[in-house]
This record gives structure tokens, sequence and C-alpha cells, in this order.
């Protein structure tokens, strides 16, 4: 037996312990990047693949293409165009040109719109680390069509923060260098850019304010007398609160800020289908949105108007001698106005 006294002995026993800890170590550091690479899946890319691609791509029912995204062997195999990952390159890897919708033809999800950025971005990551997947085995119709099914997406939907339930939040304290603004969303923002190591631009002269200011919130340019008078009215006190409230009060207002809310609703003149017949009366409405923002209705208010028009039990009408009507259509988008349904409210 070797004496535990003898020098060389002692480095031996050394030696082996530090190869023994190096050893646990290391074999702790892989299970916790393994451990970590499955979270980043089962947050950032199961749940995609789940609502976008599994109703179209999976094992036991529907695999178009002959690709197969609800397994790990599926999702490596490829399909009929060949392999669409491959691990640890994404810049060979034509999954991310594809919801990129870069390949013509071959725009996922199919029907949908293009995935954000963010998304892409995260499996571009995935497949950087070797596109880790968990997954062993496909799974049944019954499980595919559970987790495909309304209720589940619905369920995912309810996290999206625009309904999550209005609570109050502290604001980060204000640094030193907040000190071009006092207000409480300022210092939301700072925090943000601060911890981009971000820098806020300069203050903006008040010739340049004035301008920004009038083709934010009414969309045109401030004529030169306005441009004048309001440069010099921002030195003052109170003076960009007054160059706000005048702007707020401009019909000009909402006519620019009409504009979103008929982008959002797919308002048009016309029908756009081949002949582009003309829709008739369609200015009432684009008129009631341009009196409705610039009387300040509330969002809630517009809505409701918009679901029920004369149907409400208090309706806004106009304070005419005749009623304005509206008519608003119930159509398929390339019908024509013979075919279409009509249905009738009251508008302000």
């Amino acid at each position: 037996m070797s004496d535990p006294k003898d020098p060389h002995c002692r480095r031996t026993l050394v030696c082996t312990a530090i190869c023994w800890f190096a050893s646990a170590i290391q074999g702790l550091s892989v299970e916790a990047r393994i451990k970590e690479q499955d979270e980043f899946f089962e947050n950032r890319i199961r749940p995609v693949l789940v609502e976008q691609c599994y109703s179209c791509h999976n094992a036991s029912k529907t695999a178009d293409g002959s690709l197969e995204l609800d397994h790990r062997e599926g999702v490596l195999r490829g399909g009929d165009g060949g392999v669409v990952i491959v691990p640890g390159k994404p810049q060979e890897s034509r999954l991310l040109a594809i919801l990129r919708h870069e390949l013509p033809g071959l725009k996922m999800p199919q029907g949908g719109v293009k995935l954000d950025d963010r998304v892409v971005a995260d499996f571009e990551q995935w497949i950087a680390m070797g596109a880790p997947d968990p997954r062993d085995n496909p799974p049944t119709i019954d499980e595919i069509e559970k987790a495909t099914s309304w209720e589940a997406i619905l369920e995912k939907r309810k996290q999206w923060w625009s309904f999550q339930p209005i609570r109050n939040i502290t604001p980060p304290d204000a640094p030193e260098s907040l000190e071009w603004s006092s207000h409480v969303v300022d210092r939301f923002i700072n925090a943000k850019q601060r911890e981009m190591e971000l820098e806020p631009n300069r203050q903006a002269d008040p010739a340049t304010l004035t301008r920004r200011t009038f083709f934010a919130l009414i969309g045109l340019p401030p004529t030169a007398e306005e441009a004048e008078r309001w440069t010099t009215r921002l030195g003052q006190a109170n003076g960009f609160d007054e160059l706000v409230d005048h702007l707020l009060t401009s019909p000009h207002f909402g006519e620019r800020w009409a504009r979103h809310w008929m982008d959002w609703i797919r308002y048009a003149d016309s029908h756009g289908s081949e002949g582009d017949p003309l829709i008739e009366n369609c200015w009432l409405y684009r008129d009631y949105l341009i009196r409705a923002l610039n009387a300040d209705v509330p969002y809630h208010q517009l809505v409701r108007e918009h679901i029920a028009g004369d149907l409400l039990d208090e309706p806004r009408m106009r304070r005419v001698s005749f009623w304005i009507r509206c008519l608003l259509r119930l159509r398929a988008i390339n019908s024509r106005p013979s075919k279409r349904s009509q249905i009738t409210c009251s508008i302000r």
C-alpha cells in the first residue's frame, strides 16, 4: 500500500480529487445546459409549433409535404423538399427562410400572417443551439385535436398582455440624469433605455418640437405664422401643453386619426374587385369617425356603436333636422353591391 506521507502519493491523490471534482462539475454543467435548452424549447418553440404547425404537419393524421413537425425524428427528417433544419447551422436551415416568407410558394404558416420577427429569432436561436427537442414520440390524434382546439388556443391567448387585468405598478426610480422629464411614463422608458444601454436623444429645439407636434397630432405642417408663434410660445411656461391642447381641438385631429381606425376596419370608397364599383354613401361612415374622434368619444363607446348602432338604449344622434343613415354592409369582400346584405344604423 502506498504511504500517504509519500509526496508522490499525495500528489496523485490531489490530482485524482481534482479530476473527480472537475468531472462532477462538468456533469452538472451539462445537465444544467440540457435543462435550460429544454425549457427554451417548451417555452418558445413548442407553443408555436402546436398553434401554427401541428394541424397540417403531424404524424397521426395530416403531413403536408410529408413533413411531420410534432416529434423530434420528423423535424430532423424533413419532408418532400428535403431537410428543413440543420442542427447548429441556422444559415443552412430552410425553415427560417420559409418562416420569413423568402421562398416563393413556401410561406408558413400557410394562409396566416407571417410570424413576428421575435418568434423567428427564437427559432434561429433554437437551431443554433443544436435544435434540442425532448419529444421522443409523436402525439396521438386525440392529443393533437385537444392541443389545437379553439379552447386550447383561447387559453393561450388569454395570456396576452392586452388581456391582463389592470394593476398598480410601482414606477422605476428616477435617476438624476432624468432631468429632461418628470412624467411617470418617461421613468419606465428611461429604465428600459438604461437596461439596453441607450442614451435618450437631446431635447429638441422649440422650432423642431413645434413642427414634430403638428405632424404627430394633425398630420400637417404648421403655417409660417403658426411656426413663428408657437416656437416663441414654447419658450414660456406651459407652452407645450398649450400647443397640444390647441391641436387636439383642431378638426384636422379627427381627420388624421380616423385614418388609422379606417385602415383597421378596411374602409374604402370602392370594392376594389373587378370593375371596382363605388360603395354608396360610405363617406357618411368616414365623417362619423372624424366627428367621434374630435368629440373625444371614449373607445368603449365607439366599439358599442359599431356593434349595436341605434339599438343602443341611448344612441348618440346628430342634432339636425333629419336623420343621417349609414349603410353597414355585411358582405363578402368581393361581392357585388346588388348581392350584399345591408343593415341600417343611426350615427352622430
